[in-house]
């Protein structure tokens, strides 16, 4: 275990050194061997800067708040009935769509030459042709935070509702109502504390997401000034090496600008606490609440479905041949933009390659340590919670902050641009998903079964690859799914560790998406949604064939 945890938690301490040192004036290879304050002197001196750390915090922040409350107040209109069920299904294939696609069919949609805009002009609008004042993206970051959103609230939905699963909420629904509270308070004072317990280091990734995103926000931020984590990102690549140094003060900056994030939603935890005590304790029953569930939750769907429509948006884009405003479809119908697709198989196939690579080494070194180490060491105390940290470091700290400290580490050994490097990175951030998965399930393996086949004298290699893995078929499965989804999804770490040497079709999409041209983008966005679709069918369909006979993975995957 402490050589996985070395293995897996190093890089992200070794980037931050190599961040932390130039930006305090220290790179021999640059001939800088003392210390000063210059790099941090010329980074601050960058223009707009303040306005792009308010901007961090603003659509960071208030993404974050959005999406906890409107993802529990859709667990709290959803939770007991079928639309639940239903939900689910349509969450399941939505998060494994990469944050880069999500904002590519924004930005066709709600653009104002977009397919709305399209659909309810010259009627509704009077427009004929697109307004000239621009309101998607918009100087504010609001369109940013309605992206995050599209994204963050189903992924919530998810995680709040693994927790409710473990909660007797039935019960402590009927004890609030026969007590004469209303549906809103029950959730309110009796479940929600409890399942936000449970989300905590989830809704810590999210922030922190939030706070330093550079995909997303190439898209939809403004851009002058655009939020910090684009701003450095932006002078990453200058001509100037020394350039380097200030850059790394601006990641150092980056890091310190989540940590007080972290903070302020630590007091914020704390006051919010302190304030539902007091309307518990003075008895609210906010019946008049009810009512305004359904309305909520409905809002709180919406990010979503306008997800779902930019996905038309952008199939309709790629196989549209001539399309002039306001027509709300497309004048013909072409295929001819799909012969540029061919250009794109070899990224399709570096994408597929790496996913399946990293995925297969995250499945490898977590199956190993739940097998190997004792089963105590996985249990919920604060010895294990404090050794299980490091392993959600990648997903707490901001990818710019330590990533680029690594490309440098990985400059100075020759490795930047190989795709051991690359693999070994994405690996990374797909551990921390798939340790979430496969460690319950480990640990809820009757081992029973195991002992009965050591009574029969098969060895422990027969007893793991033929009784233990098909037990665990559900989560396995589950586990490459999001292993794939979430390499398919990474830009910056593919971007900074492949040095322009390896090029992926997410890299192409977002290049193709901030170049302008609508069914080139379209093309892109499609490949790039594509695998983890690919992927998330042939899962369901090869659990529905193999297990259809036993109903407890049947309910298991509806």
């Amino acid at each position: 275990m402490a050589g996985c945890l070395f293995l897996f938690c190093s890089p992200v301490l070794v980037g931050l050194i190599g961040v932390i040192l130039p930006s305090v004036g220290f790179f021999p290879a640059f001939g800088e061997g003392g210390f000063s304050w210059a790099p941090a002197r010329r980074f601050i001196s960058t223009p707009g800067l303040s306005s792009a750390i308010l901007l961090s915090f603003f659509t960071g922040i208030t993404a974050t708040v959005l999406a906890l409350f409107f993802s529990f107040v859709v667990l709290a209109t959803c939770a007991e009935n079928r639309l639940m069920r239903y939900l689910r299904r349509l969450l399941g294939p939505l998060i494994s769509v990469p944050h880069s696609t999500v904002a590519i069919g924004m930005l066709f949609l709600l653009t104002p030459s977009g397919w709305l805009m399209r659909l309810v002009s010259p009627n509704l609008t009077g427009f004929d042709r697109p307004p000239l004042f621009a309101w998607f993206p918009d100087p504010y970051g609001m369109s940013l935070i309605l992206g995050l959103l599209a994204k963050e609230i189903p992924f919530l939905i998810i995680v709040g509702m693994t927790t409710l699963a473990t909660l007797p909420t039935t019960r402590l629904i009927r004890a609030g109502v026969s007590l004469g509270y209303g549906r809103a308070a029950c959730w309110l004072f009796l479940i929600l504390p409890l399942v936000y317990r449970h989300i905590r280091l989830p809704l810590a990734a999210v922030l922190v997401y939030g706070l330093s995103v550079v995909d997303m926000a190439l898209l939809l931020a403004p851009t002058l000034p655009p939020p910090l984590a684009v701003l450095i990102f932006q002078t990453i690549d200058h001509s100037d090496l020394l350039t380097r140094l200030s850059v790394s003060f601006g990641a150092c900056l980056q890091l310190a600008v989540v940590i007080l994030a972290i903070l302020l939603w630590q007091m914020g935890e704390i006051i919010i606490s302190h304030l539902f005590r007091h309307f518990r304790n003075s008895g609210y029953r906010l019946l008049i609440a009810d009512r305004l569930l359904p309305i909520l939750a409905a809002i709180g769907l919406l990010p979503m479905v306008l997800a779902v429509l930019g996905f038309l948006a952008i199939l309709l884009w790629s196989i549209a041949g001539s399309w002039f405003f306001p027509a709300a479809m497309p004048n013909s119908f072409t295929m001819q933009h799909w012969v540029s697709a061919v250009d794109m198989i070899p990224l399709l196939g570096n994408s597929v390659l790496l996913a399946f690579s990293a995925t297969g080494l995250a499945l490898i070194v977590v199956m190993a340590v739940c097998e190997l180490t004792p089963r105590q060491f996985h249990h919920k105390n604060r010895l294990s919670g404090w050794l299980h940290l490091p392993l959600y470091l990648p997903l707490l700290v901001p990818q710019i902050s330590f990533l680029f400290g690594l490309q440098i580490l990985f400059s100075w050994q020759r490795l930047d641009g190989t795709w051991v490097a690359l693999i070994w990175v994405h690996a990374l951030f797909i551990l921390p998903y798939i340790w979430l998965i496969l460690r319950p399930a480990f640990d809820f393996c009757d081992p029973r079964f195991d002992q009965v086949a050591a009574t029969l004298g098969k060895n422990a290699y027969y007893r793991f690859f033929h009784i233990k893995l098909p037990l665990l078929a559900y989560p396995l499965a589950i586990s490459i799914f999001i292993g794939v989804s979430v390499s398919i999804a990474l830009y910056v770490p593919t971007l900074l560790i492949g040095a322009g040497r390896v090029n992926t079709v997410t890299l192409e999409a977002v290049i193709r998406a901030t170049g302008g041209s609508r069914s080139q983008a379209g093309i892109a966005a499609i490949l790039q949604m594509l695998i983890p679709m690919i992927v998330y069918i042939t899962v369901q369909v090869w659990l529905y064939i193999r297990f259809r006979k036993f109903s407890a993975m049947q309910d298991m995957m509806a």
